[in-house]
């Protein structure tokens, strides 16, 4: 009969060195450094003349900026999300963000539009496809990088990773065609993103949970 020892020994023999994985935070900085990358190439890949963005207005530089934060707060909300007993502080300041991030949104843009007008801007929709589709490589490569984990709240960690695709994804759609910031662009965008996170939950839960021997 095999003890208690011997146990050990077989179940520890010819075992593999295993890197732990970075802290979130690491993990969050490093994946929206590679993301403003793609984003800026796509932008520039993409880009059309039209009447320049005037950056140097609060109205317009500020969203953008909230933007860049959400991104930043959520993806460190998604990766803290696949740490078993990581502690919810992440969420917490990822949905503060994304507020503040709607807030300024909000605030920045003029609301002169009527229902109508704003169903049928119909250029809007090449900004919905850079935010989805644009945003669907970057999506896919979170993904990968959340597999990594132990992802227990598959939902939760989807919708943080597609509020930070879409909140980055959104500057592109911002600057590839220059337009300012009105309630036109805020409904299109915002359903645009609301959409990218809500297929993201849905598919999340279809797929089997696998757990890396590096959550830990």
């Amino acid at each position: 009969m095999m003890n208690t020892n011997e146990l050990i020994e077989r179940l520890s023999r010819d075992l593999a060195p295993v890197k732990p994985l970075w802290r979130p935070g690491r993990r969050a900085i490093a994946w929206l450094f590679a993301a403003a990358v793609y984003v800026a190439v796509l932008t520039v890949l993409l880009a059309k003349t039209g009447a320049p963005i005037e950056l140097a207005s609060p109205r317009v530089w500020l969203p953008h900026l909230a933007a860049i934060a959400t991104c930043l707060l959520a993806s460190w909300a998604a990766f803290a999300s696949v740490i078993p007993g990581h502690s919810r502080r992440p969420a917490r300041w990822a949905a503060i963000g994304a507020l503040v991030w709607i807030g300024s949104v909000v605030v920045a843009s003029q609301w002169d539009s009527d229902v109508a007008t704003i169903v049928a801007a119909r250029h809007e929709a090449a900004c919905v496809a850079v935010i989805v589709l644009g945003g669907a490589p970057l999506l896919v490569a979170i993904a990968v990088l959340l597999r990594r984990g132990a992802p227990f709240t598959p939902a939760t960690t989807a919708a943080f990773a597609a509020l930070a695709v879409g909140a980055i994804t959104n500057i592109s759609a911002c600057f590839w065609r220059p337009h300012a910031v009105d309630d036109v662009t805020l409904v299109w965008h915002g359903a645009a993103i609301v959409a990218l996170v809500l297929g993201s939950v849905l598919f999340a839960s279809l797929v089997p949970i696998r757990i890396s021997a590096r959550s830990g």
